[in-house]
């Protein structure tokens, strides 16, 4: 619908800068302006508001509170806004400014315009990469948007700096309607952030676009419609002699009709047949916000740190490929253009550009600012239209590493297999920088960097996907065994159903979107989907520690369906076995790449035919309810569109494991979803609740008889639950099933089953925390579930916002080391530590704690809890060994279309807890497995019942690269014990993080040489602070090691900083932490019989970091994990 057109009304609004600015040299340049301080760097052409806030009057731009800059003051307007609700901001604190706002809804911002032109070029010999971020606010809400908006645009750089005309044209286009109407001189593209809606309307402006659309951002293209340009090119028909109001006609009429007019005559002729304008603004692409652009609208102080900045990323190639992508509030980057050839629509691209930005208000009002702005050749530049979320895959080591990555543009991942290298001249290992083979090459194809060698990729229709029918495992195949519910979720919003999206899910690229246009779906940088939060899973030959006989140690009489010897038999049977990585991508797949085999002497082999180390991918699995959501009626969700932003699918971090049933020995894989396959993406809030929550089994005990025949994917896939899922004597248990966050673990149990063991994840239906327990029937493998609830749901939130509450991870605990779990130990979102009683051996009697056994006053629990035992303190009793659980807190919530990443506030920790209650335990354990015992206690613990400990120093170490850290070694005075001459009434403790950079821990932490190790976060800044810069900024973080008996620092250094075998001191203190920024749960490795940390770092690339077993934090891990 058309809407009248809004009037500046500013007669002395500048549409064209003098002649005299000559457009300046070109440079093939990085160039970027934060217009935070206190003058710009760059020449800048500076119209009508445009000023810098915390500008001092040096430079080409204006200072906005300089006495020499008096636009606003000359129109009664009072500055508002900026970084503390008045102007002059402190340099480095500021923005440029090119409209002023209001304080409610009056006059003071209303009918103003600002622009600034760059008199220098960029030349485009190598093409270039915009990122600019522009934050509105502080207006008077007219019409519930505000003013009119802001452009950005690059122009001919051989032409004059001009600005377009004004309304909803942005200072970019030519308008149909203003009295300031031309167009910008050699325009190329224009971005037009369009609060009030005018600016894709060609009601308005020119003569294309849809039509009048709020909150909408614009893409158009070339253009030259201005009485110079036309009376230059068409002077018969645009004669000198028009007055100025009949020029002005003259250029709208040609602006809306988009023909040449004959004005030969003194008066408008009508178009001139056959002369439609080549170029004139074109719309090229839109996109509509996820929410409003403007923000704080008619309040009383406005401030920019409460507005909403989205940051804009434009490419465009020497050839004119262009893409562009904003993201909104740090929220994943939103594609409008993606590597299309816009010449032929366009014209071809000049040799230089230069810049522009614009703004006007109209009758309306809002503080109008750019935040940061960077130019750069295409291939050099490290930003990205959004704030940069973590990778966190972690590294499985063997005779390799495999290291995960995602790429936020156009959301693409890699996994590379690299060598462990041994150099014994400098006695040190490291990671080849060379890989064996990289998976997004594999299936991709084409010249492979990480190899340096060329790959053939792997066929779409020779791929071996399966997925979940709903009843049983299937080919991925558009054909009968797909039922047709599965086709229609495929299929929603099309115009007819067909197997086009799915065999593009396959692999198949013929129908993507090609740079003319022309195409279907989205087109892929590569096929690998982004690897977000799910680490590579090894799957190699068996290596349980289940020889010997099986006997349950509280059941001695139990008869064990495991035969005597059988798993020594199954280990040997299927050492040889191929070797398989596993990782879920948010491709919807979950991928298994082969990596070679291991031979009867235990060498690694890599170069055999039938099983070489290739990366080839073996087995996909695509979660049925992955298929569901996979496709989406919002674009911006759908994985095949070309307006995709961004979804998660599969990611979350399978589990392994060995288990008997049917007379037999197999090898599960069984995982989760994490954040994935949310109908309406990943979850923005703690109360929200979860629709995508599954858990998928798939038996792959023999690797090599994968097939996609419809009898071997049933046998594969064992089976996918969801929230419909009943368990013995809870029909309704699903509802407690959220998004399945954790690595499920797969275990003995006393009743005779192997179980899969899980949290319920987080957002479930009923909010609460438990353990699900999935039996595994062991004459036939049929499955049962059993749900073991807290009764901690939202009432029990300890902020009082009724948020949901749920358990990401679970950790078994095997206390007398027969292989069979005694305990389970998780933490929740809510801050409560619990335990589950497993050690009946009748499931009737398993259950969760009544209390928790601590609270930490409401941090959130978010990853696994480690367990081990630290040796007891005096004699009789206290001379036991004392179960301690350590854990730490922080959570991340996901970043959406609309919202950052959101970490938890400061004042996290580590913490190690004992659990004191043991009397149940050793009344049935034999004697060399009982642990320290209470009679009673304070429950629930809380951090006062802990000995605190602090970090006590930062610093670089002598001869150290990093930072590193000490902490106290406080010694725990244990409750009952006599540890200390007086004050024995601990029950653990703690180690505060820095509160002020809100550093936390959202990796699991591992039990190593008595050590707690865990890798800690610190988030970066805001989304604002981030648009201050341009760049992207990463959390960074530490790599702890602290006792597992004291949270403190242990009797020696633990890291060594230079990958050696020395072990510095900082200032004469022991080193317990180092500044690696590492990710994920380190790997611990040994070369050449010393232990070695292996991990990934937050930029992607494998760490090595030797450590100390000599430190002997004094604790033993209780739930077993692999240690290569």
């Amino acid at each position: 619908m058309s809407q009248p057109p809004r009037l500046a009304g500013i007669a002395a609004a500048a549409s064209a800068v003098v002649n005299a600015l000559l457009a300046g040299p070109a440079h093939a340049l990085v160039i970027q302006d934060n217009l935070n301080g206190a003058s710009s760097s760059y020449d800048w052409v500076a119209l009508n508001g445009a000023c810098l806030t915390a500008g001092n009057g040096t430079g080409s731009i204006p200072g906005c509170a300089t006495s020499s800059f008096t636009y606003y003051r000359d129109r009664n307007s009072k500055l508002v806004g900026g970084a503390g609700g008045s102007v002059p901001d402190a340099p480095g604190y500021g923005a440029l400014r090119l409209t002023n706002g209001d304080t409610a809804e009056g006059a003071n911002g209303d009918n103003q315009t600002g622009a600034v032109v760059s008199r220098f070029t960029f030349g485009m010999q190598e093409g270039l990469q915009v990122t600019f971020s522009t934050v509105t606010y502080g207006g008077d809400n007219l019409r519930g948007t505000g003013a009119d908006g802001i452009s950005f645009y690059l122009a001919d750089g051989s032409k004059s700096p001009t600005v377009g005309g004004l309304g909803g044209s942005l200072g970019y286009s030519c308008s149909n309607v203003n009295a300031t109407y031309d167009g910008v001189a050699g325009g190329y593209i224009g971005i037009g952030i369009d609060e009030f809606g005018n600016f894709s309307n060609k009601a308005d402006n020119t003569d294309s676009g849809p039509a009048f659309q709020a909150n909408r951002i614009s893409v158009r293209g070339s253009g030259d419609t201005n009485w110079a340009g036309l009376r230059a090119a068409y002077p018969a028909y645009y004669p000198d002699s028009l007055s100025a109001g009949k020029r002005a006609q003259a250029v709208q009429n040609t602006c809306a009709r988009g023909y040449v007019q004959d004005w030969s005559s003194g008066k408008d002729g009508g178009d001139v047949r056959g002369r439609r304008l080549a170029y004139n603004y074109r719309m090229l692409g839109i996109s509509d916000l996820p929410d409003r652009i403007a923000n704080q609208q008619a309040v009383s102080r406005p401030t920019r740190a409460r507005g909403i900045p989205i940051v804009y990323s434009l490419k465009l190639t020497q050839n004119g490929l262009l893409s562009m992508s904003y993201s909104y509030n740090g929220g994943a980057a939103t594609p409008v253009i993606t590597d299309q050839d816009i010449t032929q629509a366009n014209g071809p691209v000049p040799a230089s550009l230069r810049f522009g930005f614009a703004a006007g208000t109209g009758s309306g009002s809002n503080v109008h600012e750019i935040t940061c702005f960077k130019a750069e050749p295409v291939g050099q530049s490290s930003s990205s239209a959004g704030t940069n979320v973590q990778q966190s895959a972690r590294v499985e080591a063997g005779s390799q590493v495999y290291l995960a990555y995602y790429h936020p543009t156009n959301w693409w991942g890699e996994l590379s297999a690299q060598n462990l290298l041994y150099d014994p001249a400098t006695d040190s290992v490291s990671i080849a920088t060379v890989a064996n083979w990289n998976a997004h090459c594999t299936l991709t194809g084409g010249h492979c960097a990480a190899t340096g060698t060329s790959v053939v990729a792997q066929a779409p229709d020779s791929r071996k996907i399966l997925t979940w029918s709903g009843s049983t495992g299937i080919p991925l195949r558009w054909d009968a065994n797909l039922p047709a519910a599965q086709k229609a979720k495929l299929t929603a919003g099309d115009a007819a159903p067909s197997g086009d999206r799915l065999d593009y899910l396959r692999g198949d690229r013929s129908k993507e979107l090609s740079a003319a246009g022309a195409g279907l779906f989205r087109k892929r940088t590569g096929l690998l989907g982004d690897i977000i939060d799910s680490s590579p899973a090894w799957v190699g030959a068996p290596s349980s520690p289940y020889s010997g006989p099986w006997t349950d140690a509280l059941y001695k009489r139990a008869s064990p369906p495991e035969p005597a010897g059988s798993y020594d038999a199954f280990r040997q049977a299927r050492a040889q076995r191929l070797n398989v990585v596993y990782v879920g991508a948010n491709d919807g797949l979950l991928h298994g790449f082969r990596s070679g085999y291991y031979n009867a002497a235990g060498a690694f082999v890599g170069n055999d035919a039938a099983k070489p180390n290739d990366g080839r991918e073996v087995l996909a699995y695509m979660p049925g309810a992955v298929l569901d959501t996979i496709q989406s009626t919002n674009a911006a969700l759908a994985y095949s569109s070309p307006q995709y932003v961004h979804n998660l699918f599969v990611d979350a971090t399978p589990g392994t494991g060995d288990l008997y049933y049917g007379g037999a020995w197999h090898t599960w894989l069984v995982g989760g979803l994490g954040p994935g396959a949310n109908r309406g993406g990943p979850l923005a809030s703690k109360s929200a609740t979860a629709t995508g929550g599954a858990l998928y089994a798939l038996d792959v005990t023999d690797p090599e008889r994968f097939s996609d025949t419809p009898a071997a994917a049933s046998a594969t896939v064992i089976g996918e639950w969801n929230n419909t899922l009943q368990c013995t004597g809870d029909s309704a248990c699903g509802d407690n099933l959220g998004n399945t966050y954790g690595t499920p673990v797969i275990r003995r149990l006393h009743n005779g089953q192997w179980a899969v063991l899980f949290g319920n994840g987080l957002g479930s239906k009923s909010g609460s925390a438990g353990l699900f327990i999935m039996l595994v029937d062991p004459a036939d493998g049929s499955r049962s579930f059993r749900y073991l609830g807290t009764g901690y749901g939202p009432q029990q939130d300890p902020a009082g916002a009724n948020s949901r509450n749920g358990i990401a991870y679970v950790t078994p605990a095997d206390l007398d080391g027969d292989h069979i779990t005694d305990y389970v130990y998780a933490g929740d979102v809510f801050g409560n530590l619990w335990r589950f009683d497993l050690t009946s051996d009748n499931p009737d009697h398993w259950r969760a704690g009544s209390r928790p056994l601590m609270q930490t006053g409401g941090k959130p629990i978010s990853t696994r809890v480690a367990v081990g035992s630290v040796p007891g303190t005096g004699t009789g009793a206290a001379a036991m060994p004392r179960v301690v659980v350590a854990f730490g807190t922080g959570r991340r919530l996901e970043q959406t279309q609309g919202s950052e990443a959101v970490f938890e506030p400061g004042g996290q920790g580590l913490y190690g807890v004992w659990d004191w209650d043991m009397a149940g335990w050793n009344a049935v354990a034999g004697a060399q497995a009982r642990y320290a015992s209470l009679a009673s206690a304070t429950r629930p613990l809380a951090s006062a019942n802990l000995t605190q400990q602090s970090i006590t120093a930062e610093g670089r170490a002598a001869g150290s690269t990093v930072t590193v850290r000490t902490v106290s070694a406080n010694k725990v005075c244990w409750q009952g014990s006599s540890a200390c001459a007086s004050g024995n009434n601990k029950y653990g403790w703690q180690l505060p993080l820095p509160s002020a950079t809100r550093e936390q821990v959202i990796y699991n932490p591992v039990i190593a040489y008595g050590m707690v190790i865990v890798n800690t976060t610190i988030p970066p800044g805001s989304a604002l602070s981030q648009a201050l810069s341009c760049n992207a900024e990463v959390p960074s973080g530490f790599t702890m090691g602290v006792s597992m008996g004291s949270g403190g620092a242990a009797a020696q250094s633990f890291f060594s900083s230079t990958n050696s075998s020395t072990f510095p001191l900082l200032n004469n203190g022991i080193v317990s932490g180092i500044g690696l920024s590492g990710t994920g749960t380190p790997s611990v490795v040994t070369a050449k019989k010393r232990p070695y940390l292996v991990q990934q770092t937050v930029g992607g690339s494998g760490a090595i970091t030797q450590i100390n077993p000599g430190a002997n934090g004094a604790g033993a891990r209780l739930n077993w994990i692999r240690l290569r």
